[in-house]
């Protein structure tokens, strides 16, 4: 009798942390972050160059921001040097904003080499669009010349802030279109949510409806949905729940989330976690009490965040996407291509990490996405 009350004790208690681990791994998909931060060795301003500790990030080919938390920017291009130990790693300065960055010792090394719509030198302004529960900011973007009647509507992902979608406004210029770039709830900008949780499309996609119909009150007759990361989950959504769903021209989706539930597969195998913890984080995810005890204020349909299986778009979409990426594997976009051939155009840009494409291959970039619009949206 003993062994089998300490055999049934063992089991609870092995559920129990199951479950506890669980629902660490689904907050991490979530729940806010703190950033991580890269140490600076050294700022010459003679030789314009900056040394920063090295790892997989900072020796990544291309041109990236980096941002202290006292109003400092700097612009850093391409590697000059690796010391011998392969420790640290000199980089090109391109360009100092703000004054916090002389005497900072570390920064956030991020994608976002647009610090502001000014970068951009076109008419821009901040707008105001009235979502439920409050307004989301967003900037509207004039391009030079006569504007199109097709809007472009750049879509940020999770965990970041709009400034992290300007990266598509270059293209979106190029055609001629007007820009808006947006937030929704839960970015910080938009209306406070729970724990500041993600819903990982299913929340935030009114909000970004919001701004299109702002768009189609104020000149555009289509719209374009340029979108990054998460952002794609909205994007996606968008086209079969928008009420201006005719209106969607096409999207454009750089690094897409098109599958969660592999998503969180490849997050869990990435920490050397077993299979079946991914499933019981997607499972705390979706669960009615188990989401609460996550974060979230009501669980989240992943089924509707599947467009992996099975033919399920109507629009016409461009993708681009790398084979470097360690977040969201280009695999899923291989995926998504094949499930939905008639409207589905996928292009690799080799070796980027996560939503680093345009970092890596600016001109590249623009390129394919100028391109692609220009042959197949009307």
């Amino acid at each position: 009798m003993i062994w089998a009350i300490i055999v049934v004790a063992a089991v609870v208690l092995i559920a129990i942390a199951i479950g506890a681990l669980a629902v660490v791994l689904a907050r991490r998909v979530v729940l806010p972050r703190p950033p991580k931060l890269t140490t600076i060795r050294d700022i010459d301003l003679a030789s314009e160059t900056i040394t920063l500790d090295a790892d997989r990030k900072t020796r990544h080919p291309g041109t990236f921001g980096l941002w202290t938390n006292d109003d400092g920017y700097a612009l850093v291009g391409d590697i000059v040097g690796l010391d011998a130990s392969g420790d640290s790693v000199t980089r090109q300065l391109l360009e100092i904003d703000g004054t916090g960055l002389s005497e900072a010792t570390e920064g956030r090394w991020t994608g976002h080499v647009l610090r502001s719509p000014a970068v951009l030198q076109r008419n821009d302004r901040e707008i105001l669009i009235p979502v439920d529960g409050g307004r989301a900011p967003a900037w509207l973007i004039e391009p030079n010349g006569t504007p199109s009647t097709t809007w472009a509507i750049h879509i940020h992902g999770v965990r970041t802030t709009r400034i992290t979608a300007l990266r598509t406004v270059p293209a979106a210029d190029q055609l001629g279109m007007t820009s808006l770039v947006v937030s929704f709830r839960g970015d910080t900008e938009g209306p406070d949510v729970m724990n500041g949780a993600s819903g990982l499309g299913t929340t935030e996609w009114p909000d970004v409806d919001a701004a299109i119909a702002y768009a189609l009150e104020h000149g555009a007759e289509h719209v374009i949905l340029f979108a990054w990361s998460m952002g794609a989950s909205i994007a996606l959504l968008l086209t079969e729940r928008s009420q201006h769903r005719a209106a969607i021209a096409g999207l454009v989706l750089v690094a897409p989330s098109t599958d969660w539930r592999a998503v969180i597969r490849h997050g869990a195998h990435k920490a050397h976690l077993p299979a079946f913890m991914a499933s019981a984080a997607a499972g705390a995810l979706s669960g009615h009490l188990s989401s609460r005890i996550v974060g979230l204020a009501s669980p989240i349909d992943l089924d509707s965040l599947d467009w992996t299986r099975g033919p399920r778009l109507g629009t016409p979409t461009l993708v681009v996407h790398s084979d470097g990426d360690t977040e969201i594997p280009v695999s899923l976009s291989r995926r998504f291509a094949a499930a939905n051939p008639q409207y589905v155009t996928l292009v690799e840009i080799d070796g980027a990490e996560h939503a680093w494409e345009y970092n890596l291959a600016p001109e590249r970039f623009n390129a394919t996405i100028v391109d692609w619009v220009r042959s197949t949206t009307r």
